[in-house]
């Protein structure tokens, strides 16, 4: 017992001891009247952007020896090559393109050191963004390739006006539904009404754009091998499943429109679809931005497979650090405090445009925003395969829909169009 005593004791002083260290290297580094320093910030819109969405909402939460300074260029291949040429080295990147140009440049520095040092709490953090990113990690080992910024969602959108004119209870508020509700829903209210065609659904434009996927990504999963980049879509059930769907969304007599126009056509925005899958600024951005144009739209949880299932893998684009930079410390701080803030509940946030306190946003005033926040994000696969983006499926959706192709036959062109895109970005 004595032993046992003297060994806690010794134990808990250790741990004090590290715990006195870690404070005094924060503090340290955190020293507001430290030497000023400032931070260059890659940022793909104008000074007067920057200033507005970055440097005045965040400037309460970055220490005040630090001033940014903004490098207003996109983080894509070229303008980084040429930004590297003239040796101006920013010290965190906005990474809204991806990280692909940043790993083929060697200009990713993995923040696990720092999250360390600093001794941030992810848990703070919506936790399938932080896998998301540390699946991200090129060499496939789990780093943390960056810190995120505000958390993108999806919801459904309704008008309450088409769901009137066909006599259809509301979706539920707060309960998602089925994908399988949605589809019998969107068949109800198909149809002609006092000479106008009305769709009971929506996912994307002429549904076959992103939208149409989300169905498909709420199972998370590879649709190549991140190794060799071998398409393996097709021997995937989960796909097969999602298939079988959209050709069952597809053959709802009257919902798709061939028209090339369809394409290029919101017709939720033109209100004769009666739902729509979107981002919550869709209120402001889809619908003009005017309160009267939503008086009668609402929004209800993003639908999944079955009761109690996930939504799709929620995303957040990442503040990256930059390899070369000789600021890293400042760097991450500046990450840091851009990361707390956009952490915080959105509804609650006053930086947050979708705040309940925000007066410049009216078109949001009584709509269930709360709704694109209360579901669970999918967990992505251990390591996510860069070579996804060569498979597109929302562009080929467009052969399912108007051919009558099986869903294997669909899996066989695709999986054959798409390694071909494959192998020419390897090459390259």
């Amino acid at each position: 017992m004595i032993l046992s005593a003297c060994s806690g004791a010794t134990e808990s002083g250790k741990q004090q001891k590290e715990k006195e260290e870690k404070e005094e290297i924060i503090t340290e580094v955190w020293d507001e009247e430290g030497e000023p320093t400032t931070v260059k910030v890659l940022y793909p819109w104008r000074e007067d952007a920057f200033e507005e969405q970055i440097v005045k909402p965040y400037k309460d939460e970055i220490p005040k020896n630090i001033t940014l300074e903004c490098v207003c260029e996109e983080a894509q291949l070229e303008p980084l090559q040429e930004m590297n040429a003239k040796g101006i080295v920013p010290d965190i990147i906005f990474a809204n393109w991806g990280i692909e140009p940043l790993v083929e440049l060697d200009m990713l520095e993995p923040v696990d050191e720092f999250v360390q040092k600093y001794d941030v709490d992810l848990e703070a953090f919506d936790q399938s963004v932080i896998a998301s990113y540390r699946a991200m990690d090129p060499d496939g080992e789990g780093r943390l390739i960056g810190m995120p910024t505000f958390v993108d969602t999806l919801g459904l959108f309704f008008n309450k006006d088409i769901f009137d004119l066909f006599g259809v209870s509301y979706p539920d508020p707060e309960k998602p539904m089925t994908w399988a509700e949605v589809r019998d829903l969107a068949a109800k209210m198909t149809g002609e009404r006092n000479g106008v065609q009305y769709r009971g659904l929506e996912m994307g434009e002429g549904l076959t754009s992103f939208e149409a996927t989300v169905p498909l990504k709420e199972f998370e999963m590879n649709w190549t091998d991140p190794e060799t980049g071998e398409v393996i879509l097709d021997e995937s059930p989960e796909a097969k499943q999602y298939l079988d769907y959209m050709k069952q969304i597809y053959s709802i007599p009257g919902l798709y429109d061939p028209a090339k126009e369809a394409r290029e056509t919101d017709k939720f925005g033109e209100k004769t679809a009666a739902m729509a899958i979107s981002w919550p600024g869709y209120f402001r951005w889809g619908l003009g931005g005017e309160p009267e144009e939503a008086k009668m739209i609402d929004v209800a949880p993003i639908p999944v497979w079955e009761e109690g299932g996930v939504g799709p893998r929620k995303w957040a684009h990442p503040y990256v650090l930059n390899k070369y930079s000789e600021n890293q410390d400042a760097g991450f701080q500046v990450m840091w405090a851009i990361s707390r803030v956009d952490s915080l509940d959105p509804l609650k946030n006053p930086n947050s445009e979708f705040s309940e306190e925000h007066e410049n946003y009216p078109i949001y005033e009584g709509k269930n925003m709360k709704a694109f926040w209360s579901y669970e994000g999918a967990m992505p696969p251990e390591q996510i395969s860069k070579w996804d983006d060569y498979v597109d499926l929302a562009g080929s959706l467009e052969k399912l829909a108007e051919g009558n192709m099986d869903t294997n036959e669909f899996l066989r062109i695709l999986k054959e169009e798409s390694e071909i895109t494959i192998k020419e970005a390897m090459n390259k």
